[in-house]
């Protein structure tokens, strides 16, 4: 699922629980964050994903909201590996931020 800045901005009250910082290939970070145990990528007016330069300026983002925790999801190169299974079963690496 997805929620603009603007519908975000109607749960300025509601906690979230933690925010994903997801690495787009080392020089874009995406947000994606939980209200209430739903997942939700953080878009634009456009409905396309925020695109953030940094981790920091992600994490400045939600400053003034109520979250638990932030977590960054640096990419994985062996996802991209050739004759790699889609689904490897290996957790994905994230760093508390």
């Amino acid at each position: 699922m997805h929620m603009s800045n603007g519908e975000l901005k109607a749960h300025k009250k509601d906690p979230i629980s933690l925010v994903e910082i997801v690495s787009m290939e080392g020089r874009y970070y995406m947000a994606r964050f939980y209200i209430e145990g739903q997942g939700y990528v953080l878009t634009n007016a456009k409905d396309q994903p925020v695109m953030f330069t940094g981790a920091a300026a992600t994490r400045e983002h939600f400053h003034g909201y109520q979250v638990g925790n932030f977590e960054v999801i640096p990419p994985t190169g062996t996802d991209e590996m050739i004759g790699m299974p889609a689904d490897s079963g290996s957790e994905t690496m994230k760093v508390p931020l």
